[in-house]
């Protein structure tokens, strides 16, 4: 289960903003370019570890082709119950497909990924790790008056 996201101000570090994102959004949507054309996913981001972070998909999807094909993504997530109760982030980085070892410590931190890979579809040995070395985002707190905004280059 993901955290409340704390109360946000100016000395939110890049290194808090990072570990905030697999800690507090579930479900971040990825951006991704392929034949000129725009497309998203949905996917979880599962770890931070020293300033890059981590997810996995499996490798029939159009998106594991996407993201070898070009190695550029865009994630924004946003949490709250309605838009004045929002927090929310975009990051940008490069992508790559990293060692299967990964896959451990993904499932040791998200216990419940066994759970949604016991179907023939989603099994384990058909995921491949992902690592997003960020490039420049920003996070952004509705909750707040005034908003509160942070842009982050890495």
């Amino acid at each position: 289960m993901r955290v409340p996201v704390p109360a946000l101000d100016d000395s939110l570090s890049k290194e808090e903003f990072l570990k905030l994102i697999p800690a507090a959004f579930q479900s971040v949507v990825f951006g991704t370019i392929a034949n000129n054309r725009p497309y998203t996913n949905v996917a979880d981001i599962e770890l931070e570890l020293d300033g890059k972070l981590y997810f996995a998909t499996t490798y029939q999807k159009g998106f594991y082709h996407r993201l070898h094909a070009q190695p550029y993504v865009s994630i924004t997530a946003l949490k709250g119950e309605e838009t004045m109760s929002s927090v929310g982030f975009t990051l940008n980085g490069t992508v790559k497909e990293v060692d299967l070892s990964y896959l451990d410590r993904i499932y040791k931190q998200h216990p419940e990924m066994l759970e949604i890979n016991k179907t023939e579809s989603e099994r384990r040995e058909l995921l491949r790790p992902f690592e997003i070395t960020p490039t420049d985002g920003f996070v952004y707190d509705l909750r707040q008056t005034p908003i509160f905004q942070k842009n982050f280059d890495f």
